[in-house]
């Protein structure tokens, strides 16, 4: 009975996961070890024979080792998260933690600098060396230092001005999308200079200046 009651939980945890979640064979081991009092490699063993059965049934697909996603019934058929998707949450979240953000020509796109539409989507991460899926549209690039919950936002608004020289940019004021972007994200200006001081090359730091102090003008202005 305790193996049923395993493979239950197992099941019941992945289908109660939003759709665009990733499935780590890891995670659910965790939860099934906390939840049974299992030892991990226990856990682990029983999670993916588990995992490997709701694949092989098509109530889930494997997108890598230790890898799976949600399958949708929809009037068209089933679907799944496409690879990029599901790779995406992988590479910036672990365990409801930041260990990666959006970066380069695709980010810049995204927040109306440019036109130009990349190929691949560029994942700035912690787990820059991770082999990606055939038929993934991502390029990973390594952080500065590791990714945390608070210093993500910081690294990737440097990460664009540090960009943004050798950029298709055709936005007519690139700079004040840059400073709306800025209090958006809340970012506070001088933990954004120490930031770029300590892990950046010098020529960043005027860049951030000129865009921190155009904030300030439209704050007086709009005054």
């Amino acid at each position: 009975m305790e193996q049923i009651g395993y493979g239950e939980h197992i099941a019941y945890t992945v289908k109660n996961m939003p759709y665009e979640v990733v499935i780590k064979t890891e995670d659910m081991a965790e939860r099934l070890a906390e939840a049974f009092a299992l030892p991990y490699e226990q856990a682990k063993t029983l999670t993916n024979v588990k995992l490997k059965r709701m694949a092989d049934k098509g109530e889930i697909v494997r997108v890598q080792k230790g890898i799976y996603c949600q399958v949708k019934q929809t009037v068209f058929g089933k679907v799944t998260p496409s690879i990029d998707q599901v790779m995406k949450k992988t590479l910036t979240e672990q365990n409801d933690t930041k260990i990666g953000y959006e970066s380069g020509a695709f980010l810049m796109n995204k927040l109306g600098l440019t036109t130009l539409i990349p190929r691949d989507m560029e994942i700035t991460t912690n787990i820059y060396r991770i082999k990606l899926p055939e038929g993934c549209n991502i390029k990973l690039k390594k952080p500065v230092l590791t990714v945390t919950d608070s210093n993500w936002k910081y690294l990737q608004f440097i990460d664009i001005v540090m960009d943004l020289p050798n950029a298709h940019i055709n936005a007519e004021r690139p700079e004040l999308i840059l400073t709306r972007y800025a209090e958006i994200q809340q970012l506070d200006g001088l933990e954004l200079i120490f930031t770029a001081r300590r892990y950046y090359p010098k020529k960043v730091i005027l860049p951030i200046i000129d865009i921190l102090m155009e904030g300030n003008n439209n704050e007086l202005t709009s005054g």
